[in-house]
């Protein structure tokens, strides 16, 4: 009775906080999807028409795109742009790479809303980069209000969530076997593609699924830099819920939201499970 009452204690020290993730997590979600197939009328059954009503509209599916494309982009752009800084902060001093990380993530202090209004003052007609264009002579651009605008905002955002990632695996990397290839004639460009990147990959897939659902289900960056011009499913799921009371169709796009993350989350854990790569991530 003592080795069964030993081993309940793990499960009842836990069982505070699975009840808080239910709670918090699984109850909403689960609401989610009841109010995604239910109608709002009381004692309706089951039913799939918002699911059917929104792949069968071109409005609705052009913001699924949008809202994949941008993600995606987003996603791509960050990782391009972390990866070598991670690289060269894994070259300097424990004191340097501190004082690099402190500059890198103090944005994340400050307000999203304060950081991407600031982008909107550098970058609207009459802001700070088309105001300099015009100075030298030079054509003005248009990058408030589109794609190109939400990228940039949306990749100043989550750029330092990237390079966490990104410094978790590139810091574990062994000098004596970058020092080993270098030996037997490895360039610098096989010694990045066939040891420095396989090994960093689950801090390159880490980073990669955490903006992209940080992009895809942000609502503040797109909602500024964005205007109506460039819409994507969260700004849509606040105007449906919001503006329009409409909370079963808000609850189906949020829902396709969740399902496009969660796919993500799930294949990035396949991933890491499967054949060669299992050994790399152990």
């Amino acid at each position: 009775m003592k080795a069964v009452a030993r081993l309940g204690v793990p499960y009842g020290l836990s069982l505070p906080a699975v009840v808080l993730l239910g709670l918090c997590f699984v109850l909403p979600i689960a609401n989610l999807l009841l109010l995604s197939v239910t109608e709002a009328k009381p004692g309706s059954g089951i039913t799939f028409k918002h699911y059917a009503t929104f792949f069968s509209d071109s409005y609705t599916r052009e913001l699924l795109w949008v809202t994949l494309r941008v993600s995606l982009l987003t996603t791509l752009i960050s990782l391009v742009l972390a990866f070598p800084v991670a690289l060269y902060m894994r070259q300097v001093s424990p004191r340097a790479r501190g004082l690099l990380a402190f500059l890198l993530l103090s944005p994340l202090l400050t307000s999203v809303v304060v950081r991407t209004l600031a982008w909107v003052f550098i970058l609207g007609p009459k802001g700070v980069l088309n105001t300099g264009l015009s100075a030298v002579g030079l054509q003005t651009v248009r990058l408030l209000y589109n794609e190109t605008g939400v990228v940039i905002g949306m990749v100043h955002v989550f750029f330092g969530y990237m390079v966490l990632s990104l410094m978790t695996s590139i810091l574990k990397l062994d000098d004596n076997l970058l020092l080993a290839a270098r030996n037997l004639g490895a360039t610098k460009w096989k010694i990045l593609t066939r040891i420095v990147v396989p090994l960093c990959l689950p801090g390159i897939l880490a980073g990669s699924v955490l903006v992209f659902s940080l992009s895809a289900s942000t609502y503040a960056t797109p909602a500024l830099l964005g205007g109506t011009g460039t819409k994507l499913m969260s700004p849509e799921v606040y105007d449906l819920a919001i503006t329009q009371l409409a909370w079963d169709e808000a609850a189906t796009v949020a829902t396709i939201l969740f399902l496009m993350s969660a796919t993500l989350v799930l294949a990035g854990s396949a991933l890491i499970g499967s054949g060669k790569r299992k050994v790399i991530f152990q």
